[in-house]
């Protein structure tokens, strides 16, 4: 339990880092924008992280491509940035996919393209924790994983 509120605490830091960061440029600037900003606001709020990690996405042992990560935060928190109109549910599919390749416990998607900050926190479902075993077959994007609503994605 210990553990997870370290975790939470981390994420109380990087939406609060965003909300500084969305307070000082607010919306309408390129997503890379917002990324130099939170490079320069997660040292202040004293978090450690790696910025646009690339990690390597494996099928019957062969590489077959790889995903950047725009943030991975002390090896706990990927943290996904967009600016633009809203949030996509595709978009949410994607941060569960960078879960599963890294040992992170959640996800965070924020997007600074509108007046007011929108985020989510996303948490893997339990059979995602296993995906770089040995022997398991990576389920569809359909068959894991949990919608905005929280509802079971069918």
């Amino acid at each position: 339990m210990a553990l997870m509120k370290e975790v939470n605490e981390k994420v109380y830091k990087i939406i609060g880092s965003c909300m500084e960061v969305h307070k000082a440029l607010g919306p309408g600037y390129p997503e890379d924008f917002y990324k130099r900003a939170l490079e320069i606001e997660f040292p202040l709020k004293g978090l450690e992280f790696d910025a646009r990690k690339s990690i390597q996405v494996i099928f019957k042992q062969q590489q077959v491509g790889s995903l950047e990560i725009d943030f991975l935060v002390a090896k706990d928190v990927v943290v996904m940035v967009r600016s633009q109109e809203g949030l996509k549910d595709i978009e949410i599919q994607q941060v569960l996919r960078c879960l599963s390749l890294t040992e992170a416990t959640i996800g965070v998607l924020v997007n600074f393209g509108l007046v007011k900050i929108q985020y989510k926190r996303i948490l893997p479902s339990y059979q995602q924790r296993d995906v770089q075993k040995p022997g398991y077959r990576i389920p569809g994007s359909r068959e894991i994983g949990r919608t905005r609503e929280g509802n079971p994605v069918i």
